[in-house]
């Protein structure tokens, strides 16, 4: 939601701002203590991408995070050329959002690769540009980005019991995903993005057999993939107050 300097003000005087809102003013810096959740990520090895297949690269993260935005409150930034940051509201949303993204990148065709890292905490400064808002979350997701090494996914909070359950978890479903076929990616994708999650139906907007589709959402082991989202669910629920 965008709003001019003096309709914010009356808004912030009315006391009609609550814990779980982000209000963002062109050059006005908006201070706040919300739990968020901010994913950064990079692809890899962008040097080496032929000019041809650049745009279908970005193509394909921007109209991800524009399908995020259909589903969730996000506000998200690409920059550089080849690196994108998104801010979550609802924290828990940020985890399925990483994973359909890196399908998303995958399937294309060639295949691409990013690097993300998820940080979870508070945010002092949002700004209407992600790039230059502060706050913890902004500093775990980029330090996080960083040190990164061998993986393509990585998740921090300060809160050390979440990090505890959540910390080897991820790196599991980290090498899972990386073993994933261009197929199975593909299925996985529609399943997961998909409001009627039937094999029927996925199987319809695929135009493939039920069959192959429940094949093929078994071989990449959907169900783990499923309850890893919701042991994330679960975790923020547990261990953080503000969510």
């Amino acid at each position: 939601m965008l709003l001019n300097s003096i309709t914010l003000l009356n808004v912030i005087k009315s006391g009609n701002i609550d814990n779980r809102s982000i209000l963002y003013s062109v050059g006005l810096k908006i201070v706040t203590k919300q739990l968020i959740a901010v994913l950064t990520g990079d692809i890899v090895g962008s040097q080496k991408i032929a000019p041809q297949y650049y745009d279908t690269m970005l193509q394909t993260i921007e109209t991800t995070f524009s399908w995020f935005a259909t589903k969730t409150e996000i506000n998200f930034d690409l920059f550089r050329g080849d690196a994108f940051q998104a801010v979550f509201t609802t924290p828990s949303m940020s985890i399925s959002s990483a994973i359909i993204l890196r399908l998303a990148l995958k399937i294309c065709q060639p295949s691409f690769s990013a690097r993300q890292s998820i940080g979870i905490g508070t945010a002092t400064a949002l700004r209407a540009k992600t790039k230059i808002s502060t706050g913890e979350a902004f500093l775990l997701s980029g330090t996080g980005l960083d040190q990164i090494k061998g993986n393509l996914l990585t998740i921090h909070t300060s809160q050390a019991n979440f990090q505890t359950k959540i910390g080897l978890l991820t790196k599991f479903l980290d090498n899972h995903l990386a073993d994933l076929t261009t197929t199975q990616s593909e299925v996985l994708l529609c399943y997961l993005r998909s409001e009627d999650k039937s094999h029927d139906a996925i199987a319809k907007t695929l135009n493939k057999t039920r069959s192959n589709v429940t094949r093929l959402l078994n071989a990449c082991r959907y169900q783990l993939i499923v309850d890893y989202i919701r042991h994330f669910e679960n975790c923020l629920a547990e261990e953080f107050t503000d969510v």
